[in-house]
């Protein structure tokens, strides 16, 4: 598992050189982190700052392609979060309103902010 997040580290972190320059679809990205909202447990005992940047590919309703990628070089905890954030985007689907490209920001802010909204609407 290790030598596999290894890879991931390594194969997101050249795709993030490239994804700057990217087009985004922001709306469609809102939508695929609000839907992951709904599934996501990070460990706990989260830092202060952590930063992910997600490029999702959504075909027919479902991740066809997942990139976690890391701003900086990951601690344990962002180690151990990476699949439990790619497992949320995919045990929260479908996403039948969009599709495409998607990149979005996974940040403590984000996940506070968005979690309170849930909380709001049940």
């Amino acid at each position: 598992m290790k030598t596999f997040l290894y890879y991931l580290l390594i194969a997101s972190a050249a795709l993030a050189m490239n994804v700057t320059s990217a087009h985004t679809s922001e709306d469609g990205g809102n939508i695929v982190f609000n839907q992951m909202l709904k599934c996501l447990k990070l460990p706990a005992d989260a830092p202060r700052d952590y930063s992910f940047l997600i490029v999702a590919v959504i075909k027919d309703g479902s991740a066809d392609f997942l990139s976690i990628n890391f701003r900086t070089p990951p601690s344990e905890w962002e180690k151990t979060a990476a699949p439990l954030i790619a497992d949320a985007i995919t045990e929260c689907e479908p996403y039948s309103s969009t599709s495409g490209r998607m990149e979005f920001a996974v940040t403590r802010e984000l996940v506070e902010a968005g979690s309170k909204k849930l909380s709001m609407r049940r």
